[in-house]
């Protein structure tokens, strides 16, 4: 059997190696500027129009392509709007049905009058499927936004 000897030139266990310091000589090379990219201006028709928030609404006021979002104590309504009141409807639950409706209005803040052509936060809204007899009455309405189909244009 043969033991193993550490050569000489290999340092002892435990003990430190001075290392040389490698430096350039060279300098550095200088930062070049780079050029910040172009940012484009977004077109009148890309800039996204305003979105309201309302505590009363108006459906005559209501043109094509307005978009209104009703969220009420159990569901969120999505509605496009079409001519003379109808709309698409896209209600947040999917047991509920969705398709072409028209706004018929509400019921006040103390629910005790039927507003026609009138929504409310704080009262109920209408609307109504053509083949249905009868109307849909949301929850309690807890936010109304708005958001038109065209951005209204600054006055001179």
């Amino acid at each position: 059997m043969q033991a193993i000897l550490q050569p000489a030139a290999y340092p002892q266990e435990g003990k430190a190696i001075a290392l040389p310091l490698f430096r350039r000589n060279t300098p550095a090379p200088a930062a070049t500027p780079v050029a910040a990219p172009p940012v484009a201006t977004p077109a009148v028709a890309s800039i996204p129009p305003t979105v309201q928030r309302l505590q009363k609404l108006k459906l005559e006021e209501l043109a094509p392509g307005d978009k209104l979002v009703v969220k009420t104590a159990n569901s969120t309504y999505n509605f496009e709007m079409a001519e003379n009141f109808h709309c698409k409807v896209v209600p947040s639950k999917a047991s509920a049905r969705s398709g072409e409706a028209v706004l018929m209005g509400g019921l006040n803040e103390d629910q005790s009058e039927y507003t026609p052509n009138r929504v409310h936060v704080g009262g109920r809204m209408a609307y109504q499927f053509p083949d249905e007899e009868s109307s849909v009455l949301t929850s309690p309405v807890e936010s109304i936004f708005f958001v038109p189909a065209k951005k209204p244009v600054p006055a001179a």
